[in-house]
């Protein structure tokens, strides 16, 4: 680790990549998720290997408990919901917290235009895909049940839009909303979204 701040290949002991406490805080790590980690583990006075999933595991659970949910896409493809009107925008209402009945609900702008995950889209799916694909529905988290009518294409191939109709009916909250529906996406507004930087790190 020491080679490693000496020769600049990390920005310090604090950076997030490294495995030193300071660097598990800037990470996202909590103070309760280590200790829990190490509450897991047990204490020992000799050298042991530990699975570095099973900390994951501690601070996905601490902070299943105590975090807000936000919407965010970082692939986006844009989705045009053709039979929803142009100029109309709908606030629907998400809970911050699902976990903790007090959390209280934040509000998230729906309109015509929005953007899913690139990846939960695929033209030619297999069976157990449940997420979009044409002619089948999706739920919209918080909003309405979709239905993938098509796509259109630039001139390699890749997808640059979706086309999709809604049913009106299927409000979250809605008698219509409990139809059943295998797959439920996540997605933003695409005119009333904000980029963000967003730092992703992985093993």
């Amino acid at each position: 680790l020491l080679q490693l701040v000496k020769e600049g290949l990390v920005n310090g002991w604090d950076d997030p990549r490294m495995p030193t406490l300071c660097g598990l805080r800037r990470r996202g790590f909590t103070p309760e998720s280590i200790k829990n980690f190490i509450n897991n583990i047990g204490y020992t006075k000799f050298e042991a290997l530990n699975d570095i999933s099973l900390l994951e595991h501690s601070i996905r659970e601490d902070l299943n408990k105590k975090a807000n949910r936000v919407c965010a896409v970082l692939n986006p493809v844009k989705v045009v919901i053709t039979n929803y009107p142009e100029d109309k925008v709908e606030m629907m209402e998400m809970d911050n917290n699902p976990e903790q009945e007090n959390a209280g609900t934040h509000q998230m702008p729906f309109c015509r235009e929005i953007f899913i995950e690139r990846d939960d889209f695929m033209e030619d799916a297999p069976k157990k895909f449940f997420r979009m694909t044409p002619g089948k529905e999706v739920r919209l988290k918080g909003a309405y049940i979709i239905m993938c009518t098509g796509c259109t294409k630039d001139a390699d191939g890749n997808i640059t839009e979706i086309q999709c109709t809604y049913d009106p009916d299927t409000l979250s909250g809605m008698e219509g909303a409990n139809r059943k529906v295998k797959g439920t996406l996540h997605w933003v507004s695409a005119r009333h979204c904000k980029d963000a930087e967003v730092r992703v790190y992985d093993r």
